[in-house]
């Protein structure tokens, strides 16, 4: 072999060698460098929607299904007349009355207050009403709420002696078209008519609860509405043999959380409750704390009950998947109570209480969980004996809001973490709370034979900037 040819062999052995290294180079860079892409981004548009006027709507008188003569037991009827506050930041609102159930004069009512520019009032109203006709004996009192188109409500019975009626208003111009979620302690209730009750425009209607299912010892409804939005509330009346035993109206409450504080909780005349609840029929003058766990999966909930003293009890109870489980809670001394519910699934909770006066007379109270506070936020108290605001605070830090009561001088009011201050108020009053988020709050009632509770719920947002795109 030449030396020519030798040379030209180790040449191109060489140049090969080299066109492969320069070929890993371009496959390596091409694993690590950003390809060139072709795309296009939408063209959004941040839309801030016009605020509207804000409206309150009151249920109006409570209701029993049958006439002054007993008759028409399937038909609402008014029972009394509610007493309604309202006011606002304006001083500028109106009302105007709906049709009443089943043509009652039942005489709900729907609160307006127009936006000045772009400056949208606080708005509060609430009525009460104190009654003694008949099987409805006790007192009652209930915030004018939002229309919305969902609504917890946590309370009620279908047994034997307890009457409990979804009371819907639709305050708008068009339909609303309402579903029930019902649960109990024995899972969902399933039922025709149960779903697709419409509800007419700027009017009211009353769905029993025992249509569906009677013997219901422990009920939840969730209610949600198509269309027109509306507003839901509970009320329940009892009957023991032929004695009335008390009437009450549940309000909406907060939604399925892991932590759930019902605030407003009033427990009285403890003492004589403590014999009355061995007679069978009168099992439901015992306190209990309603949990029903929405999903899947069962609850190890860790509750605890306070005072604004500092008393305290606490324990742990089990609430299985799509159940609704009452916990009796012995040994409460007179007070307003907060629960706390701590879990590890969302849950929801409420609570029910009842007192007898020394003369005899009966009445029960249900408290709703109550959602956190967020900005301002204005609170009608209407009539009634013995109010009080419960402000009530389940972060791990101290906070500090600003509370103002009546005409007097708006005051700090500092709430120590895991606890709850109480702040006297009286009938009538206008309360504002400020710096108050993350916060709960509700207003109860606590007199002879009368007991009442609901919380106070921060207005919905008027208006929420939304990217719109094409």
């Amino acid at each position: 072999m030449t030396e020519r040819p030798l040379i030209a062999r180790t040449r191109r052995v060489a140049l090969g060698a080299a066109g492969l290294a320069v070929a890993a180079v371009v496959v390596g860079a091409a694993g690590v460098l950003p390809l060139p892409t072709l795309q296009t981004v939408p063209a959004g548009q941040v839309v801030t929607p016009v605020p509207v006027d804000q409206q309150r709507v009151c249920a109006g008188s409570l209701l029993q299904l049958s006439d002054a003569e007993g008759q028409q037991a399937t038909t609402a009827s008014s029972v009394g007349r509610a007493q309604v506050a309202s006011t606002s930041s304006s001083g500028d609102d109106e009302s105007d009355s709906l049709a009443g159930a089943d043509g009652s004069d039942s005489d709900p009512v729907v609160w307006t207050t127009p936006v000045q520019g772009d400056d949208v009032p606080l708005v509060a109203a609430a009525q009460s009403q104190a009654v003694s006709e008949g099987d409805l004996v006790g007192f009652a009192s209930a915030p004018c709420a939002e229309p919305t188109s969902s609504t917890w409500l946590v309370g009620g019975s279908t047994e034997t002696g307890r009457v409990s009626l979804v009371v819907l208003v639709n305050p708008t111009d068009v339909n609303a078209t309402v579903d029930l979620g019902i649960a109990a302690e024995e899972g969902r209730v399933q039922g025709p008519g149960i779903d697709g009750i419409v509800v007419a425009p700027r009017s009211q209607k009353v769905v029993p609860l025992s249509g569906f299912a009677t013997g219901l010892v422990s009920p939840v409804v969730h209610v949600q509405s198509r269309g027109g939005r509306i507003v839901a509330s509970l009320q329940q009346s009892v009957v023991r043999t032929l004695d009335p035993g008390g009437v009450d109206v549940v309000s909406g409450g907060a939604a399925p959380a892991r932590q759930v504080v019902v605030p407003g909780i009033v427990v009285r005349d403890s003492a004589s409750l403590e014999g009355a609840v061995s007679e069978p029929s009168s099992a439901d003058l015992q306190s209990v704390v309603r949990v029903y766990v929405p999903g899947d999966e069962a609850a190890q909930v860790s509750v605890t009950l306070s005072t604004a003293d500092g008393t305290s009890v606490q324990f742990q109870t089990r609430a299985e998947a799509g159940r609704v489980t009452d916990v009796p809670v012995d040994g409460l001394g007179d007070g307003t109570w907060t629960a706390t519910l701590v879990s590890q699934v969302p849950v929801l909770a409420g609570a029910r209480t009842s007192t007898i006066s020394p003369e005899g007379a009966v009445d029960l109270a249900w408290a709703s969980a109550a959602p956190a506070l967020r900005g301002d936020t204005l609170v009608q108290v209407p009539q009634g004996e013995g109010p009080t605001l419960s402000v009530a605070n389940p972060g791990t830090e101290a906070a500090t809001a600003t509370v103002g009561v009546g005409d007097a001088e708006p005051q700090q009011v500092s709430v120590p973490a895991g606890s709850t201050v109480d702040v006297a108020v009286a009938a009538g009053d206008v309360v504002s709370l400020t710096d108050a988020d993350g916060l709960r709050a509700a207003v109860s009632w606590s007199a002879a034979g009368a007991l009442a509770s609901w919380p106070v719920t921060s207005p919905l947002p008027a208006s929420t900037p939304v990217t719109v795109y094409p």
